[in-house]
């Protein structure tokens, strides 16, 4: 994002970037409600949720104008393609409008590409007509293989090439949003995801080429997009 449209930023367009995130793993429904009420009250792209959660957020965001994004394979992304299907058939006859799916960690770290592939292609037919996010968790890749990750899921079919989980070891990079957004190349939108606790942060990776940013406390982001805009 060029510096003259971070000076245009609006709650508005802010909120429309930010992904928010109900994938802690003590959420209640009730926290989850709550949840999906902030989404639809600050108009945020998207809520994240585990499979359970799907149809529960789906009724309660029904034409809202959020999506409900279904989480696959989360947080590890290694539990295999039957299992992966299992849960991409859950959320999306749960009333998901997004996949998103976790590459498998072991498969990539062994080499075994077209696993890898096999995977986000297995997902991408299931979810005809949604937008697939695949996920790569970049703090667990060389930037060698996130840059084989990265094009593996455009060639798969992504909409959108996510940096991590938010349950990562360490929080996602400005370096590998330059990675990412230079091997995608708007064939697929960049979402960086991982420690993002201040909008600060989010300036930058907008900055770097973000288009998407996720987090689990996207309020306080907010708040702060508010001191940031009278700075």
């Amino acid at each position: 994002m060029t510096a003259e449209a971070l000076q245009e930023l609006t709650v508005e367009t802010v909120a429309g970037l930010m992904d928010h995130l109900l994938l802690r793993p003590d959420h209640t429904l009730q926290d989850i409600e709550q949840g999906c009420e902030e989404a639809a009250r600050g108009g945020f792209a998207s809520v994240s949720l585990a499979p359970y959660t799907v149809p529960h957020a789906a009724r309660i965001l029904r034409g809202r104008g959020v999506a409900v994004c279904g989480a696959v394979g989360y947080p590890l992304g290694s539990s295999g393609l039957a299992a992966k299907c299992d849960e991409a058939r859950t959320v999306v006859e749960g009333g998901a409008g997004e996949v998103d799916m976790v590459i498998n960690l072991v498969a990539m770290k062994s080499g075994r590409y077209a696993d890898v592939a096999r995977e986000i292609g297995a997902i991408r037919r299931m979810a005809t007509g949604l937008a697939l996010k695949v996920t790569l968790e970049c703090c667990y890749l060389t930037d060698t293989e996130k840059a084989r990750a990265c094009k593996l899921a455009l060639e798969g079919g992504a909409d959108v090439v996510k940096t991590g989980t938010g349950f990562g070891r360490t929080a996602v990079t400005l370096r590998d949003i330059h990675l990412l957004t230079r091997i995608c190349e708007g064939r697929a939108i960049v979402e960086a995801v991982g420690g993002v606790e201040h909008f600060r942060q989010v300036v930058d990776l907008l900055r770097a080429g973000a288009d998407r940013i996720g987090a689990a406390d996207v309020a306080t982001l907010m708040e702060e997009f508010y001191r940031w805009e009278a700075e």
